[in-house]
């Protein structure tokens, strides 16, 4: 567990800055800080008022203050999510550092982000919530979220199998002991039309029940022709708190979504390369109206519990259970050549025809003892946890071998589908298992050192019916040493691990090992004391290993020859000011690239879709005009990168676009009008190797009123 060179040289020179900063701000003398006792104590997975969140369950599935986590954390607070209107996961994490939100561009079939030029790993309430692509859960809803918070790094000794990138954990709204309610409608361009609700409080003037039910729909159209994006959502909770030691929430969600597909998969030509009818239109549909759906259907019923014993010993379970359905019927380009047009005018493209109708059920617990208490001077929270996950997924399915229903991309004329070709079949049922046993310790000492340490067995099934199960067995642990200094300063430096089970055999018949990751990271935070700001550096280096590259042997193979090293720097800074200001601010380096693969174009290129360099920055101030209070006027400003595919034979330029907003709440009412691209510009987000372009999201404005009481 050596760290490598270049982070071990960049570790010596920043804490040699930090030790200078922090001897001399010591040396000062701090401004008396006034505590109101009437201030509620922030929750780890309640409401935040403004942009800065100072506390998060997510990096140790314990109440800690982000300022002693000896690792990376973001915090996407409502208020945030309000002000930009975001209308996506994707969306929400635009300004988040080191993530790429615009991986794939726009997407309605799910939301696509990479952290720190990995795969991220979607939670919902600290439970796991995707496992495949495209075919098992609805895309989320950020008017659902109270916060959506990104962890990053490996997370695999809290969590069991998942992404090396980190965690993306979405926390649903909860009931509040305080009624408020809201109804809010927004139209918008693309014919959207939306109506909202939130209503939350005491059942009946209880002190000891409470509920929240919060309510969306709507109709809209997109930036493609024919593919629209229709949503349904209801998502009632209850609490239940019978005494101050315990306490009872039951979840439960609903959604439908129903539209058809926007990415159109198109070819480089006509996109980033020459062709000679010029490029080829971004609002074109390639498919087929009458023939293409993408429709999804998923029921959550959840709780989380909590009951403390004493003072010292306390347990929580989080459990959840999803029904999901995707019907998923598509007729695409066959555009995965570096020249797939099959006339000489390269105008014309065969197209694939395929269907998917899944099934899936899926089953989260999650267990844990928590026990604080203290040996000597040495203050302990340790955490001793059991967890388990089920997956099961039944699906109908067939495609084409592409060679049919050819299409003029540039003047589509839709016709009768030939699905001659197309034979639905009953897949084998998939089943995937996790159990998994962590032990995690937070250490105080000396009043400013806060030691993290953790280790997790984990034993995961993979199995097919008709097939022998697949069994990984995996050991990882994380450690972490943060000096929280009394002016607010808090170097750390941490190692974590992650492991992914990975399905399949070699040519040989050999079982496949997990996929393995290793993260060093030091950084510093800094929380000047009575503020509400907080400012984030941190380097980092990974390495993910055991990825499945092409059998040079055998192409219809794979062997796990298949390394990415990635290192970086991120910054990030979030500011509540006094003078109703709030600020976000991030950049990112991301050096990701191939140190080992089969594929000789690949070897030591950036991966491919993730930038080098990421920007971006946000603010919103509070005004007055005249005699008119609540006026809000928010900016932003948004560079992405280049990035190039794998074998970097074609780059999708970087772009720089801006976001803005207009709100006044005046009286009960809350008025706002939002704008993201707002110089309508257009971009291509990525180029991928195999032959296709995925397009950017065009400027979209929404205008929106929300009547409060």
């Amino acid at each position: 567990m050596n760290p490598p060179s270049f982070y071990y040289q960049c570790a010596i020179v920043v804490s040699s800055m930090l030790a200078s900063w922090i001897a001399q701000a010591a040396e000062e003398k701090l401004p008396e800080v006034q505590v109101n006792t009437q201030t509620e104590k922030e929750s780890p997975t309640g409401f935040v008022r403004g942009y800065t969140a100072k506390r998060s369950a997510t990096a140790t599935k314990t109440d800690t203050s982000i300022l002693e986590t000896p690792q990376s954390i973001s915090v996407i607070t409502a208020d945030q999510i309000e002000d930009q209107r975001a209308q996506s996961i994707q969306e929400v994490l635009r300004y988040s550092a080191g993530v790429v939100a615009d991986q794939y561009g726009l997407d309605s079939r799910g939301d696509s982000y990479a952290v720190r030029g990995m795969d991220a790993t979607q939670y919902l309430n600290g439970l796991r919530g995707i496992n495949t692509f495209y075919s098992e859960t609805t895309r989320p809803d950020p008017y659902a979220m109270e916060r959506v918070e990104v962890l990053r790094g490996p997370s695999s000794m809290l969590y069991g199998g998942g992404g090396v990138g980190g965690i993306v954990n979405l926390v649903s709204k909860r009931p509040q002991e305080i009624a408020k309610r809201e109804m809010g409608v927004s139209l918008g361009n693309y014919q959207r039309k939306q109506i909202q609700a939130d209503f939350t409080g005491p059942v009946a003037d209880s002190d000891t029940l409470f509920y929240r039910l919060v309510l969306l729909g709507r109709d809209s159209d997109s930036q493609v022709k024919h593919a629209y994006d229709e949503r349904t959502l209801i998502a009632p909770s209850l609490t239940w708190k019978p005494s101050d030691k315990t306490s009872l929430t039951l979840l439960g969600q609903y959604q439908l979504n129903d539209g058809r597909p926007t990415p159109q998969f198109l070819p480089w030509s006509g996109v980033l390369r020459t062709n000679p009818n010029g490029k080829i239109p971004g609002d074109h549909y390639i498919g087929d109206p009458s023939f293409d759906r993408y429709t999804t259907e998923s029921t959550h019923l959840g709780w989380a519990f909590e009951h403390a014993f004493n003072d010292t010993i306390s347990f929580r379970q989080n459990a959840r259970y999803t029904s999901s359905r995707n019907d998923y019927r598509s007729l695409y380009p066959n555009s995965f050549s570096s020249n797939p047009y099959i006339d000489a005018g390269q105008r014309v493209l065969n197209r694939y025809v395929d269907v998917s109708i899944s099934d899936s059920t899926t089953v989260n617990i999650d267990n844990h003892l928590q026990a604080k208490f203290n040996t000597g001077s040495v203050e302990h929270t340790v955490l001793l946890g059991l967890d388990y996950s089920r997956f099961r997924q039944a699906k109908t399915s067939g495609s084409d071998d592409g060679t049919g229903n050819p299409i003029d991309v540039y003047d589509p004329v839709y016709s009768t589908v030939d699905t001659s070709g197309l034979l639905l079949t009953d897949q084998p049922v998939a089943r995937l298992f996790q159990t998994g046993v962590y032990l995690q310790d937070q250490v105080k000492f000396d009043r400013h050192w806060i030691l993290t340490a953790g280790i997790r067995r984990d034993e995961a099934k993979n199995q097919t019916d008709g097939s022998d199960a697949q069994r990984d067995h995996a050991l990882t642990q994380r450690y972490g040493l943060s000096y929280v200094a009394d002016n607010g300063w808090a170097p750390y430096v941490s190692y974590a691990e992650s492991f992914l089970p990975v399905a399949g055999t070699t040519r040989g018949g050999d079982l496949f090992k997990p996929q393995e990751g290793k993260q060093w990271e030091v950084g510093i935070k800094y929380q000047p004391v009575g503020s509400r700001s907080r400012f984030t550096a941190a380097l980092f280096d990974i390495h993910d290993k055991n990825r499945t590259t092409t059998d040079p042997l055998s192409p219809n193979n794979s062997v796990q020859k298949g390394e990415i090293h990635s290192q970086g720097l991120e910054l990030e800074a979030v500011t509540s000011l006094p003078n109703h200001l709030d600020i976000i601010a991030s950049y990112s380096y991301t050096d990701a690239r191939y140190s080992k693969t089969n594929v000789d174009s690949e070897k030591g290129n950036q991966v491919e879709t993730i930038p080098k360099h990421l920007a971006s920055a946000w603010a919103v101030k509070r005004f007055s005009i005249g005699e008119i209070n609540g006026w809000r006027a928010g900016l932003g400003v948004r560079y992405l990168g280049s990035s190039s595919d794998s074998n970097h034979q074609i780059k999708a330029p970087d772009a720089t676009l801006v976001d803005a907003m207009l709100g006044l709440d005046y009286g009960s009412w809350r008025y706002a009008l939002n704008a993201s691209n707002l110089f309508d510009k257009e971009y291509v987000s990525t180029c991928i190797a195999r032959g296709d372009c995925w397009l950017g999201a065009r400027r979209q404005v929404i205008a929106s009123a929300t009547y409060y009481w």
